[in-house]
């Protein structure tokens, strides 16, 4: 998560294979002098929801007040194909919204209230579009509840697991998946 200064560009968090970054640009301000760990990156705008994959880092000012998460992606976790891809088992909660050689970028969705099946989940960051409050059972029967408020973003390593929408309103949640020459499926 980032801290509560008021940096326009936080590192949140770094690992192997990927750099979260936090950007909070006032409307026109240029951003500043700031090296991405890698490229590609993978930007989720905090205000749309809307994703964009870019090649480079994108440095020009806009015309709005921007708040986003981006993902450098630096390399690819080595995972093995997953038997119950969540994308495959549950398409209707699991849409595929940009997908390449290098990632998967996947956009979930749960009602108030809703329960899914059990699904396997690669390595991947999730970040919080809404307010998430969830119960998860694991394959191997331990339960679990985790919250987070809108607009963060997290590393999580692989999970098979069932998700309960513990919440009177719907969540949703961007997984950005960095992708294996192996694949998921």
């Amino acid at each position: 998560m980032a801290s509560s200064t008021s940096e326009p560009i936080q590192i949140a968090s770094e690992n192997e294979y990927v750099r979260i970054v936090h950007v909070n640009l006032a409307a026109g301000e240029t951003p500043p002098k700031y090296t991405p760990a890698a490229t590609p990156i993978v930007s989720v705008d905090l205000n749309s929801g809307n994703v964009r994959y870019s090649d480079i880092d994108d440095r020009h000012p806009r015309n709005t007040a921007v708040r986003e998460i981006r993902v450098e992606l630096k390399s690819a976790p080595e995972t093995t194909p997953l038997a119950l891809d969540a994308v495959r088992i549950e398409p209707t909660r699991f849409k595929v919204i940009f997908e390449n050689d290098r990632v998967r970028v996947v956009r979930l969705r749960f009602g108030a209230g809703e329960r899914g099946v059990m699904v396997s989940h690669p390595p991947r960051v999730l970040v919080t579009l809404t307010d998430v409050s969830v119960k998860l059972l694991f394959a191997d029967g331990r339960t679990d509840e985790r919250g987070a408020p809108a607009g963060v973003a997290a590393w999580l390593d692989t999970e098979t697991l069932q998700t309960e929408n513990l919440q009177t309103e719907p969540l949703e949640v961007v997984l950005i998946e960095p992708k294996s020459p192996h694949g998921f499926s």
